[in-house]
């Protein structure tokens, strides 16, 4: 959550960092103490360094001789790593949540001295979060049976 922090309010120093991260935990506890709940705050960026590297070592595969005894990579087999690796890529591109998306901004504020006004700008996120994470915690109701 660190580097997202920084990349949204455009850090690239490290020397704020122990600050940076004590104005995100504080920020956790805000949102998930107006929230009731333990928020999810888990950020999935796709990671093309990632995948590029799993296409190489693919590629590696399939061009290299195989070793005594094994056999070398078929066509198929290839294709089937590369989309597995293209899943993985994809499947972690997301959009950011309404709670991290909410952090990033008490973050902001706190960083420019204005967390006094966060709430108050915020107010129909915040809203939406808590009736979001309320709904999530009332019990599933079952209607009766005919």
């Amino acid at each position: 959550m660190l580097q997202t922090v920084k990349d949204y309010l455009k850090i690239t120093w490290a020397d704020e960092d122990a600050a940076i991260q004590g104005i995100i935990g504080r920020g956790q506890a805000y949102l998930n103490g107006l929230a009731g709940a333990e928020l999810d705050y888990a950020v999935c960026v796709s990671n093309d360094e990632q995948y590029a590297a799993d296409l190489r070592a693919i590629l590696g595969e399939l061009t290299a001789e195989p070793a005594e005894g094994e056999e070398a990579m078929t066509i198929d087999e290839a294709i089937a790593q590369i989309l597995a690796a293209e899943g993985r890529r994809d499947s972690c591109t997301a959009k950011p949540s309404l709670a991290v998306s909410l952090l990033l901004d008490y973050c902001r504020y706190v960083y420019n001295n204005a967390s006094e006004y966060f709430e108050e700008n915020f107010a129909r996120e915040l809203l939406r979060l808590q009736l979001q994470e309320g709904i999530k915690a009332m019990p599933e109701v079952v209607p009766d049976e005919v």
